[in-house]
């Protein structure tokens, strides 16, 4: 048998050279990566001679026809109710590769820590889980729980064809009322603290016409860069002005209304653009409905168009009346807290401080995981792991003993 050193640093460096980049990143998806994990599970079932495991996948197939896999590895220890975590395979690209002193799809161990894009986001969650397997069989343990390990894909951009495809299908296969679920997709150094609220997300992307012109006779059209520019510097302060409720178990303890992407349909600069497309990235902690606050857009939009003139020197005043302001909400997902004295909460307080000798504190956060769709249906759920928050970054990296320490977490929830 392998140590639990060589046994984590081998399935690391398996996992960062499978690349799983989102399709919706340009990325191929999951599907390789999928099946070293099938593989990988029934390596495990032969070699600890693991009865009562059914390894069973729920694949989808996205718009551009490519295949989307979940893959769930039940094991029945003959127990009433059932410890559950979740994990997601797919990853987001590696980007400017300059900024990264090792190839991100090839592992590199420096100093107890490993290197590459996935090694944290979310890596840790499969290795941890497969770590949790070897504890569980090699010190045949009696568990207090039934085990099922699920792996999803599309967490990256939505869960569509992942998480939540599963629960709006198989909801009654999967989940329990009285399961303990745990999505290792959130950690701080420590691993003290435990995840129990999100915000509520609204992406939403506002499409803007004007009328496109010549740069020297802005007179013969309508700026659209202006438009945006001006109604979103002013959504943003409506929105920030009216919505300053504070909730100190999310950090930021606010809401937030942030502009992020900016493009309109002009490559040269002597061209006055007639569109423009602006994004907003609103998370909004839990006591604000979206759907208040998509009122209140949809107002700021006809107050903002009646008094263009605040904002546009120049302009064909003939074309004002075919000033367009319209929105497409790219995402929307309405956030439900986990009980603070919910058993899931109080198991994983419990093993922290058993394990790394730790006072759990709860938070919430801005981000988003794949934990919303169960919260949504009345799971509760808690996020949780063990990580220096270097997701989505060049350089990527987690500590190999972080891993270890995560799965004795759940070993010691199973005890």
């Amino acid at each position: 048998m392998k140590s639990i050193l060589d046994e984590t640093i081998e399935l690391s460096s398996d996992l960062i050279s499978i690349n799983s980049v989102n399709p919706t990143f340009g990325g191929i998806g999951e599907k390789e990566k999928s099946i070293y994990i099938k593989n990988k599970l029934k390596e495990y079932r032969y070699m600890y001679s693991i009865k009562n495991c059914e390894i069973i996948e729920y694949n989808s197939v996205d718009s551009d026809g490519i295949e989307r896999p979940n893959i769930v590895s039940k094991y029945d220890f003959g127990k009433k109710d059932t410890l559950t975590i979740i994990s997601h395979m797919d990853i987001v690209p590696e980007g400017d590769l300059s900024l990264w002193n090792s190839n991100p799809f090839k592992a590199e161990i420096k100093d107890g820590i490993i290197y590459g894009r996935g090694s944290e986001d979310n890596h840790k969650g499969i290795v941890s889980s497969f770590l949790l397997l070897k504890m569980i069989f090699e010190e045949k343990i009696d568990p207090k729980y039934n085990l099922n390990l699920i792996f999803v894909a599309d967490e990256e951009d939505g869960s569509k064809y992942g998480l939540s495809y599963l629960v709006n299908n198989f909801e009654d296969e999967l989940f329990g009322s009285k399961d303990l679920i745990i999505v290792p997709d959130f950690g701080m150094p420590e691993g003290e603290f435990i995840e129990i609220a999100e915000k509520n997300i609204l992406w939403i992307k506002f499409k803007i016409t004007g009328k496109q012109c010549h740069g020297s006779v802005p007179e013969n059209g309508i700026n659209a860069d202006l438009i945006a520019f001006s109604f979103g510097k002013g959504l943003y302060d409506k929105l920030y002005g009216k919505y300053t409720g504070i909730n100190p178990i999310f950090n930021p303890a606010f809401s937030t209304f942030e502009p992020t992407i900016l493009k309109n349909n002009i490559e040269n600069i002597n061209t006055i653009p007639g569109y423009v497309e602006l994004n907003f990235d609103c998370r909004i902690i839990p006591k604000y409905d979206p759907k208040e606050i998509l009122n209140d857009i949809e107002n700021y939009i006809e107050v903002f168009k009646n008094e263009i003139e605040k904002h546009i020197l120049h302009f064909d005043i003939s074309e004002k009346e075919n000033i367009s302001i319209t929105y497409e909400i790219l995402k929307l997902e309405k956030a439900e807290e986990t009980k603070k004295d919910s058993e899931v909460v109080k198991k994983l307080g419990s093993a922290i401080k058993n394990v790394l000798n730790k006072e759990p504190i709860l938070c919430g956060m801005g981000g988003g995981t794949v934990a919303a769709f169960l919260r949504e249906k009345e799971y509760n759920t808690a996020v949780w792991g063990i990580g220096d928050e270097t997701a989505h970054q060049p350089n990527e990296h987690v500590k190999i003993e972080n891993l270890i320490k995560m799965a004795e977490v759940y070993l010691d929830i199973l005890k």
